[in-house]
This record gives C-alpha cells, structure tokens and sequence, in this order.
C-alpha cells in the first residue's frame, strides 16, 4: 500500500555517520545507551525471566556492564560479561565490583575466550542500525557452537532490519559529526561512509515498510547464515531514498523495540540516496567481510546496484 506525502513534514533533516560497528565509542555514546527508554525496559525483563540461578554471557558488555549488572540483580548464578576494549573492560569491573564475584569481566574477543561452564543464558546488544552490522551473526554463532549449552536462552530473541521509501528532500552532513567521521576513517580508511538520518524519519515514510532482515536466535532453530540475500516490494510514486532501521524482540513474546517509533535512540536509522519512481523491488545482500565478521552491503532496485556499503575500505566513490 502506498503511503501518502506529508507536506507539513518539516525538512530539516540531517545526516551522522553510522558509527556502531566500528571501535570508536565514547563517554557520550555510552550515556545514550545507558538511558531508561523501551529498549533497556524490554531487556531487563527478559533478563528478569531467564537469568535467576543461571550462568549468563554477556557479550559486548560496555563501560556500564549494563545486563551483566542486570542478570546479576535478577539472581543469575554467575556472570560472564566480555569485551574486547581494554577501557570498556576496566570500566564494566569498576561497575560490577559491588556483586561479590558472581560477576566476571573477561577482556577480549569472543572468538578468544573460553568458559570454565556453558552459558545456559546469552545476553548481547551488538545489534546495529542494519541490524547485522556490528557482526552479531557470526559472532554469536561461535558463541553457541563453543561457549553455550544446547538450551541456552538468547537475549534479544530476533533482530529484523526494516525498509521503506522515504522523502526527505537534500539532507546536510551535521558538522558537528566531522570529528566522528574522521574517528570512523582511522578505523576503516577512506571510505564512503554508512550515513544515518537524523529528523522527523518515521514521518518521512512514502511506502508502508517492508522486512529486509531477519535474523532468529533461539536454541531450537538452526543458527542464522553470515551471507544472506532478501528482498522485498515497496508501492510508492516517488522518493528521495531508501531507509533501514532495526527492530529488536528481547524475547519470544512482548512488543518489538521498533528504533522509529521513539523507542529508544540506540540505533539509528540508516539512509540510502537514491531516487526511485513507481513501485519497486528492492534487494539487500550482506556477505562477511575479510575481518570475519562484520558484514558487507549491497542494495539492489529492480536488479540495479544502487548502494554499496563495505565496512572498511575497498573502493570509494563507488555509489
């Protein structure tokens, strides 16, 4: 179904780049994540259900252990809360010092670590504003297949990525997010940037959304695939791009965490420029780049390349 054009949207839209799959976190962008909106809500319930007498993995745990904190207030049995940033790491210690020892920090890469017993609980949020960017498929894949018993319970349950038509006329850079650009390109050289849209986005909409992503993570279904292809239809008459957005289940019931519809600001919408006209097919690739684990893209419209989004550098003013 077509959707119809809001004159009223204002246009003030701006762009920021896309910044979560890549090590370049701050005190800043730990205090959004650390903010009580829908998405900690639905984790700490989840938490508060499955964590009790448990032994619990927390990957990616951050500066403020978030759900090693949690799973530990919830009665787990023991913590193991990894992450592979020195800083992040001395910092979720400081964090989690007042639990006793029912909490471990372990400094690292998954991949790298082992555990002295199967987690029978598996908490993560490297979830990205595509929802596979950060690389939790691989990742957490390996989790299972070494560091989990066979009915562990997966926090989040599944992350879907979203996509739609939008209107948003010429979106400007934000200045102030030259210095995060320049902190991204020190990471993964010069490269066209994954750019996010800041603004009245779920306003923007000119095409009901469409699932491009879905990704299950549940003990009784096979493991998702790294290397994925999907597509979908989308009516409109004419826009000024694509627009992709995750949206998170904690767990197997309850209500998505839709990053849309205001709740929560952890993920951003990502933004694709390209004009389209008419209803059209759009297709998402994702194959893992050569660092192992975090994804490549390529969208298609109606079997024409339109967007490439490599993570680090490869070629750049491709698109």
């Amino acid at each position: 179904m077509r959707v119809t054009k809001n004159p009223d949207v204002a246009r003030s839209f701006v762009l920021f780049p896309s910044m979560g799959e890549y090590p370049v976190y701050d005190d800043g962008v730990y205090d959004g994540l650390a903010a009580v909106d829908d998405r900690r809500r639905a984790y700490v319930a989840a938490l508060r259900e499955a964590a009790p007498g448990r032994v619990v993995l927390d990957v990616g745990t951050g500066r403020d252990a978030l759900w090693a904190v949690e799973a530990a207030r919830a009665g787990a049995a023991h913590v193991y809360a990894i992450d592979a940033s020195p800083g992040a790491a001395a910092a979720a210690r400081r964090a989690v010092s007042s639990f006793g020892g029912r909490v471990t920090v372990v400094e690292g890469l998954a991949a790298a670590v082992t555990l002295p017993v199967p987690a029978q609980v598996c908490v993560s949020e490297i979830v990205g504003n595509i929802s596979s960017a950060e690389g939790a498929i691989p990742v957490l894949n390996d989790c299972r297949a070494r560091l989990c018993a066979p009915d562990c319970v997966w926090i989040p349950f599944r992350a879907r990525t979203m996509i739609a038509a939008v209107d948003v006329g010429t979106p400007s850079f934000a200045p102030e997010h030259r210095p995060l650009a320049e902190r991204i390109r020190a990471v993964a050289g010069p490269i066209d940037l994954r750019l996010c849209l800041g603004g009245p986005a779920g306003a923007a909409l000119v095409s009901e959304p469409a699932v491009i992503e879905s990704d299950l993570f549940d003990s009784r279904s096979p493991m998702p695939c790294s290397d994925a292809y999907s597509e979908a239809g989308l009516d409109l008459e004419t826009a000024t791009g694509l627009l992709l957005w995750s949206r998170v289940a904690a767990a197997s019931h309850g209500r998505e965490v839709d990053a849309l519809d205001g709740g929560t600001r952890a993920w951003a919408p990502v933004y694709v420029p390209v004009a389209l006209r008419g209803p059209v097919r759009v297709g998402l690739s994702r194959r893992t780049s050569d660092d192992g684990v975090h994804p490549d893209y390529e969208i298609t419209v109606n079997g024409a390349t339109v967007w490439r989004s490599p993570h680090h550098v490869t070629a750049t003013r491709t698109t």
